[in-house]
């Protein structure tokens, strides 16, 4: 059985972890399976926005217990770099927006996943469980340097020191989910959000998305040159002479992603 279920509704890739066995715990194969996939999607024209969930109704526990519990210090490290590490560089980094639907509570490396991601969206069931603390272990999966940038320091060594469970309302409220929803209202929340993201001018967005990455650890000028090289690349884009044209007629545009 495949750990993730792919599906392609027109521009729109939808991954879901699919461990139902395992409480969609991360091991090596279901990272695999993700990075491949978004590798796919980050090349495909016909992808223009992917959305990050899972079966059932928990988004994941985390790393999977029963194998990388087991690791040694070494197979452990392994796991971070040649796995997890290079499915949050893909989501982080691809030209593409990657929507987090939180479907149910989000534990450990899970946590990685979704924060990772550019937009997410949860289910008022999803809690967030950073629980390293309760096994002896720091929190992984870049969460960290998530957490710091997303709610500051003091707040994150709250989090992180106190292992405490965090509400989706909570989360939401923090910074660290954008959109809460009850969960009658949750897929269509997802299918406004992803629709939204698909439909926009993907190169700018793209661009975008890796300059607001970018921007926190550059000086001044050195981000005013990145934004005006960039800005006049994307002036030449397709996306943009509809934008202006459709801003002329009166009209909402229609951006075809270049």
């Amino acid at each position: 059985m495949s750990t993730v279920i792919a599906n392609q509704n027109g521009n729109i890739l939808m991954l879901a972890m699919n461990r139902p066995e395992a409480r969609n715990a991360i091991d090596a194969e279901l990272a695999a399976e993700l990075l491949a996939y978004l590798r796919q999607a980050a090349s495909d024209d016909g992808i223009r926005a992917v959305v990050l969930t899972a079966t059932g109704d928990l988004f994941s526990a985390g790393g999977d217990l029963s194998t990388v519990g087991n690791a040694t210090p070494l197979e452990l490290r392994s796991f971070i770099n040649d796995g997890i590490r290079q499915v949050i560089s893909q989501i982080q980094t691809m030209n593409k927006p990657v929507l987090a639907a939180l479907n149910g509570p989000v534990a450990g490396a899970g946590i990685g996943l979704a924060l990772a991601c550019d937009i997410v969206v949860a289910n008022d069931s999803a809690a967030m469980v950073i629980a390293f603390g309760k096994i002896g272990l720091i929190p992984d999966a870049g969460i960290m340097q998530q957490l710091v940038q997303n709610v500051g320091l003091l707040r994150a060594k709250e989090i992180v020191l106190g292992c405490e469970p965090i509400t989706a309302e909570r989360a939401a409220e923090m910074g660290l989910y954008n959109l809460v929803v009850p969960e009658e209202q949750f897929d269509s929340a997802v299918a406004g959000w992803a629709e939204r993201l698909a439909n926009g001018p993907t190169l700018a967005m793209g661009m975008a998305k890796n300059i607001l990455r970018e921007a926190a650890r550059m000086s001044f000028d050195s981000f005013m040159d990145l934004e005006a090289n960039s800005q006049a690349l994307v002036k030449t884009s397709e996306d943009h002479a509809e934008g202006v044209t459709a801003f002329l007629e009166k009209r909402t545009p229609k951006f075809s992603g270049r």
